[in-house]
């Protein structure tokens, strides 16, 4: 809704509008701060002692943070994807308003091809976050991600 307010003129440049933030967001929010607190919480007592190491003290300690990524690229995967592939809500919603409101074939085939499509504005930056977080273990190094 912002999107068209701030002055988008068509459906496709508020999706990129969307997907731009949503994007951003989703970069500083999971990888950004995930990793760099991850790796600040587990070497804190040793940045304490020694401030002048914080570098790599962080580098050491960030594959640390490697459970929390697989984990989340897991979920993203198998509970995204099905989402979007049963559309559970549309479906419900044919199903029973099909059955309430709809008298003839071609008002059951009109409601049928109305169906919303995913918003590709809030779906494309999940799987850009997780190439991000995949190309940032490549190339393998002696600590992998």
């Amino acid at each position: 809704m912002t999107a068209r307010l701030g002055g988008d003129p068509t459906l496709s440049a508020v999706e990129y509008s969307i997907q731009n933030s949503y994007f951003w967001f989703y970069v500083i929010q999971v990888f950004l701060v995930t990793t760099l607190s991850n790796g600040a919480l587990k070497a804190a007592a040793q940045i304490y002692k020694n401030p002048t190491s914080v570098v790599m003290l962080l580098a050491d300690s960030l594959p640390a943070s490697s459970n929390f990524y697989l984990s989340y690229i897991a979920l993203q995967g198998l509970g995204v994807v099905s989402q979007l592939l049963l559309q559970v809500v549309s479906l419900l919603l044919y199903l029973i308003l099909g059955r309430l409101l709809d008298g003839t074939p071609r008002a059951m085939f009109k409601r049928w091809i109305s169906l919303s499509n995913p918003g590709m504005g809030s779906v494309y930056p999940i799987y850009t976050t997780m190439f991000i977080i995949g190309k940032s273990c490549y190339p393998p190094s002696t600590t992998s991600c």
